[in-house]
């Protein structure tokens, strides 16, 4: 969604499915694991969530507020005993990507996904993300000054 094309609604829904959902999901198992004093959590981000795209004006925050969310709580739990993850894919081929009108740079199959969600919970990483080729320059671009990122962003994107 681009700005010039605001649809509240699928603004909402975004809203609704990808933070809503994770509160959701926080106020059915926290209790529990907070009273073991063991467990894990992982939220599912996406890269589109480092920094403002083209074209996510309703995708791109909420996995921005779900990358807050997991470090807010990783800072709270980890002292529990409760694992924090964030995982953090780029292009990963689905139904979903397949209706994606722009050009996905390293997609990967979800198979390959996830073996890299599992290497990362062996690991015992916090920040799980991949392909690493893309994902490290999408990690990159959070340290550019805005002025720098918003050339390169229309640079590559002429957007």
């Amino acid at each position: 969604m681009r700005a010039m094309n605001l649809d509240l609604d699928e603004a909402l829904r975004h809203q609704q499915i990808n933070v809503t959902g994770a509160w959701h999901l926080l106020a059915a198992v926290l209790p529990a694991l907070q009273a073991r004093g063991q467990g894990h959590i992982s939220l599912v981000s996406s890269v589109a969530g480092f920094r403002g795209l083209p074209q996510g004006l309703a995708y791109g925050p909420t996995k921005a507020a779900l990358i807050n969310l997991a470090e807010s709580l990783y800072l709270d739990l980890r002292p529990q005993g409760i694992g924090v993850s964030l995982i953090t894919p780029g292009f990963v081929a689905t139904p979903l990507t397949a209706g994606n009108a722009f050009p996905m740079p390293a997609v990967i199959t979800p198979a390959q996904a996830a073996e890299a969600i599992v290497r990362g919970w062996e690991a015992g990483a916090f920040h799980i993300h991949f392909p690493r080729r893309f994902s490290r320059v999408m990690k990159l671009l959070r340290l550019l000054p805005y002025r720098w990122y918003f050339a390169a962003v229309h640079r590559a994107t002429g957007l």
